[in-house]
């Protein structure tokens, strides 16, 4: 994983297993294709199971002229209206609530991809929308704990982003916030509607109008202090990513150039530096105050002395280093030294693998200084999302990332992040062996940096592919269960993007890459060849002409894979050296169902590997008999011995896995025993996995510093922030054009002293297209500031 950025700081992973349980039904006609025929659409909505939601986000183009269109999307609004005025709590209220919110929040996300082309909704009907969830939230019952309500009160609230009208409820959203208390806490699925403000306030980054708002409203930000103050017992609970989100999102409208309203934010932050120290409970409040004024306020960051206190948490957090004989670095927390020592025989084990595989005589491409890798392992999921962003800027919302950095720098760090899912004696690294080939395939097959490898495209099926590969060469049944539904052409794998599923990046590009490297080694030595020399474009026409002639070939031999005999690695993706009893026990795929017997006190034991990128996750048995559905994350599942169950009397069962705050199921390996209270002849047991989130791809919001004659390359689908100190006085000029094959409308603004907005800039370059270009005369030392604002997602 080499990409991506979180906003919100997801529960722990004990966490990431809370239940609810449901009766099965039968297959409901509520798909985006049933709607459009539907005779009466706002019942077939208000009554929908939860099954057909992903099909109203990935709804077709022409959904903008029809289903989606603004006076269809009035009816639903009409109809939301009535169910709003006449809430009172009731379980079929609250369903018809969410349901027809959630279609509301799809249709909005729909239209997004397409505006463009088709436009987009008026602000009127956004406000109409807004001020139903104003009202909604102003009822009693929006308070309520039973799951439909919280549904309910989830869907509305998080309307409030989908729409971007955030000032019309922002009262009432605050009010609902006050309802945050030690009994509302146990229920983390109410915490994380509650949460839907700080979504909002980060969604709203880049709006005028917002940031106007909170000027003109200066209590909101008292009242956000005050709940932080006030709920500090929340501090070390399940739920303190709520008083964390509190202080990083009130720390954000440090971006506005409202000068009032910046001094008010910054009195807060430095509050929060002073309450809050290094090593004292709320050191993760001081975290997040740090974190925004380094990004948005790097001028106040160096008086207060930021840069020094980052140092000192990291030497805090990390004090374990071990050298291994080879290139690798562990840095750890609760390492042991015979741990740190197992977790570097892994390593050259691989390295030594890597270079028979790939035939590089261990010889490292030209201009290549990453002679060493810092292995950084966080002692679980919870540490990691927590302050690994902050202190090295990767990603969290994955099992694991390396970053390369610039390998032509003689002083660059490579470094690769991980965690444990496990504090005991097992090793327990998630992508352990993933990551670090990451490292060896730029090291020994890419030239240049990431950005460089990626250029001209056709490239992220080998990048991810062939870590996976390199994992598990043969045997990866998840892939191979993929592999018998023959989705993609090979044309179409070569051709993967970092914007598509996880199944395409990663599983389809193993099957991809163990392909070329078993049928045809000639041809991936020779683009092999061309990554060493960095013949980027070269090597995407090589794959462009490679993809057409081998299509058919592909197409048959991943006929031959459903029956083979797994390798050494039973597809344990997760579990990179922990001494797991599983080796016997079947892998069951995503979006996969299967038939099981069992007599009386029989438990049929399986596993399902859940990737990185994974919004939802369900488990449900039906059938006859009496059986029993018993869950554990990365731990043995045995009906005496588990984490999670809905069991009762029949074989109708579902666990449902709730993600984590950040939106993403926790990546790993869920394991799985079906056990026969009464003998059973005949229960299904059906996973569903959804790997696309409902909602825009976000971008990362920390603000990316420039260097002087130095080109980027970054993805942009909505708002990416900039900034250029210049030393003295001086003339900037900066240049902005799409890389590749990816274009789009990107405007690019310019503020002196502080950010800028679309509504509010010093400078502006708006030209059609993505090629913009401004120059400005500095006339002081200072931060120039840059806000680049895409019309279209994904240039």
């Amino acid at each position: 994983m080499k990409h991506n950025q979180r906003l919100f700081v997801p529960k722990k992973l004990v966490t990431a297993l809370l239940l609810a349980g449901v009766s099965s039904t039968a297959a409901a006609q509520c798909e985006y294709q049933d709607l459009i025929q539907s005779p009466d659409i706002i019942a077939d909505i208000s009554d929908a199971e939860q099954s057909c939601f992903r099909s109203w986000y990935n709804a077709p183009e022409e959904a903008a002229q029809g289903l989606y269109s603004e006076a269809s999307l009035q009816q639903i609004q009409r109809a939301l209206a009535t169910e709003v005025t006449h809430y009172r709590g009731e379980d079929a209220q609250a369903k018809r609530i969410a349901n027809l919110s959630e279609f509301v929040r799809a249709a909005y996300f729909a239209r997004y991809a397409t505006q463009d082309k088709h436009g987009y909704y008026s602000e009127a009907m956004s406000q109409s929308l807004a001020q139903l969830s104003d009202q909604f939230l102003r009822s009693p019952f929006a308070r309520d704990l039973g799951r439909d309500q919280v549904d309910a009160m989830s869907g509305m609230s998080l309307m409030v982003d989908s729409v971007k009208q955030l000032p019309l409820a922002m009262d009432s959203m605050l009010d609902m916030l006050g309802s945050f208390d030690r009994e509302s806490a146990q229920n983390l699925q109410y915490v994380d509607g509650l949460n839907n403000l700080f979504r909002a306030m980060s969604g709203h980054v880049s709006r005028s109008a917002f940031y106007d708002d909170m000027a003109r409203h200066p209590e909101y930000l008292t009242r956000l202090k005050t709940f932080v103050d006030q709920n500090q017992w929340a501090l070390g609970t399940d739920a303190e990513f709520l008083v964390y989100n509190a202080v990083r999102e009130s720390g954000r409208l440090l971006a506005t150039r409202n000068d009032t309203l910046r001094e008010q934010v910054l009195a807060m932050m430095e509050q929060t530096l002073q309450q809050h120290q290094i090593g004292t409970p709320g050191e993760r409040l001081w975290l997040a105050a740090a974190e925004m004024i380094l990004f948005y306020a790097p001028e106040r960051g160096a008086e207060l002395h930021l840069a020094e206190g980052k140092t000192q948490l990291e030497q805090r957090l990390l004090p374990n280093r071990y050298t291994c004989h080879g290139p690798a670095i562990i840095r750890s927390q609760n390492l042991s030294d015979q741990q740190a020592q197992k977790a570097c025989d892994v390593l050259e084990a691989k390295e030594a693998d890597f270079h028979d595989v790939v035939n590089s005589g261990a010889v490292p491409v030209a201009d290549d200084h990453n002679d060493q890798v810092e292995v950084v392992v966080w002692p679980s999921n919870d540490a990691y999302v927590t302050y690994s962003n902050f202190l090295f800027g990767n990603s969290t919302d994955n099992g694991g990332q390396y970053l390369e950095g610039t390998p032509s720098d003689p002083n660059n760090t490579a470094r690769f992040l991980a965690y444990r899912y496990d504090s005991g004696d097992d090793l327990a690294i998630l992508n352990l062996e993933h990551e670090y080939v990451h490292y060896l395939d730029g090291r020994f097959n890419l030239y240049g940096g990431f950005g460089d490898t990626l250029s001209h495209g056709n490239m992220v099926w080998w990048l991810e592919g062939f870590a996976e590969y390199m994992h598990y060469k043969k045997g990866y049944q998840a892939a191979i269960d993929l592999a018998s539904d023959a989705n993609y052409s090979l044309s179409d794998v070569f051709a993967t993007d970092y914007n598509h599923d996880v199944n395409r990046i990663y599983r389809w590009g193993y099957l991809a890459v163990r392909f070329m490297i078993e049928n045809h080694p000639a041809d991936v030595d020779r683009l092999l060849q061309l990554g060493r020399s960095g013949e980027y474009q070269s090597w995407a026409e090589e794959v462009k002409r490679l993809g057409p002639q081998y299509d058919s070939e592909f197409a048959t031999w991943l006929t031959t894979l459903s029956s083979e005999e797994p390798g050494t690695d039973h597809g344990d993706d997760n579990n990179d050296n922990g001494d797991q009893s599983d080796d016997a026990m079947p892998s069951f795929g995503m979006n996969h169902s299967a038939h099981f017997s069992a007599d009386q006190y029989e438990e049929q034991q399986f596993y399902i590997d859940i990737p990185d990128g994974v919004t939802s996750f369900t488990v449900t048995t039906r059938g006859d008999g009496d059986s029993d559905l018993y869950a554990s994350y990365q731990k043995v599942a045995h009906y005496y011995d588990y984490q999670v169950s809905e069991y009762g009397s029949g074989s109708d069962e579902v666990i449902t896995f709730t993600p984590q705050s950040n939106g993403f199921i926790a990546p790993g390996r869920y394991y799985f025993s079906l056990t026969a209270r009464e003998s059973f002849s005949d229960v299904e047991v059906i996973s569903q996995v959804e790997t696309s989130s409902p909602a825009k791809a976000e971008d990362d919001l920390t603000p990316l510093l420039l260097t002087n004659g130095q080109a980027v390359n970054l993805d942009i689908n909505e708002t990416r922030y900039a900034g250029l100190y210049v030393d003295r006085p001086a003339v900037v000029r900066v240049w902005l054009s799409s890389v590749g094959e990816k274009d789009g409308e990107v405007d690019l603004y310019v503020g002196r002293q502080s950010w800028a907005s679309t509504e509010d800039f010093d400078l502006a370059s708006q030209h059609a297209g993505s090629n913009e270009y401004v120059e400005m005369t500095v006339e002081q030392p200072g931060y120039v500031h840059f806000t680049l604002d895409a019309q279209h997602p994904g240039g």
